[in-house]
C-alpha cells in the first residue's frame, strides 16, 4: 500500500466517522466501502477487518441487518487471516447479535459460543462475562428459563470479581426478573 493510499484510506475512514456522528448514514457507508476497496488492494487484511467492523455498525443504524451481519462476518474473516484472534472474536459476537435481532437464535447461539471460546481460551474474562451473558439472553428469548439462569450466573459472577459494578447490577436483575417467573 502506498502512502498516498493509506493516507486516503485514513481520510476516507476519518470521513466516514464524521458522516456517521451526523446521522448520515449513506455517506459513511460509500466512505467506509472506498476505504475497504483501497486496503483490501493493498493486502491490509487488519486495516479491512477494522472498516468492516465500522461498516457492520452503520448498518445496524440503518436496520439493514443482512448487510450488517455480512461485514461482521467479513471483518471476522479478515482479522482471523491478519492473526488477531479476538478482534475476529469480537466480529462473531457482533454478528451474533444480529442474528438474535433477526430472531434467528441457533445462529446467534453458535456465534457467542465460538467467540466464547476464543475468550476462555484468552483468559479475558470481561469478554467471557459479556459473551456469557449474551447467551443467557438467548436462553431467556428462547423460554429456557434454567439454562438462562446458569449463564447469567456465570456473568454475574465474574462481572462482581472483576468490580464492574453496573453490569453486575443489571445482570442481578435479569436474574431476579427471570426467577421471579418460575414456578
Amino acid at each position: 500500500m502506498s502512502e498516498n493510499d493509506e493516507d486516503e484510506a485514513e481520510a476516507l475512514n476519518r470521513a466516514g466517522q464524521e458522516c456517521l456522528e451526523n446521522g448520515e448514514f449513506e455517506g459513511a457507508c460509500r466512505n467506509f466501502l472506498k476505504a475497504v476497496e483501497l486496503v483490501a488492494a493493498a493486502g491490509r487484511p487488519d486495516r479491512q477487518g477494522r472498516l468492516l467492523n465500522n461498516l457492520g455498525h452503520v448498518r445496524v443504524r440503518q436496520g439493514r441487518l443482512e448487510d450488517a451481519l455480512a461485514a461482521f462476518e467479513s471483518a471476522a474473516r479478515a482479522f482471523a487471516q491478519s492473526g488477531e484472534p479476538l478482534l475476529a472474536a469480537w466480529q462473531q459476537a457482533n454478528a451474533g447479535s444480529v442474528c438474535r435481532d433477526r430472531h434467528h437464535y441457533q445462529a446467534a447461539l453458535s456465534r457467542y459460543r465460538l467467540a466464547l471460546e476464543v475468550f476462555e481460551a484468552a483468559g479475558d474474562r470481561m469478554a467471557i462475562a459479556d459473551q456469557s451473558g449474551n447467551i443467557a439472553y438467548i436462553h431467556a428469548m428462547q423460554g429456557e428459563p434454567e439454562a438462562a439462569l446458569r449463564w447469567f450466573e456465570k456473568a454475574g459472577a465474574i462481572y462482581r470479581e472483576l468490580g464492574e459494578e453496573r453490569k453486575a447490577r443489571l445482570t442481578a436483575e435479569n436474574l431476579e426478573r427471570l426467577r421471579s417467573r418460575l414456578p
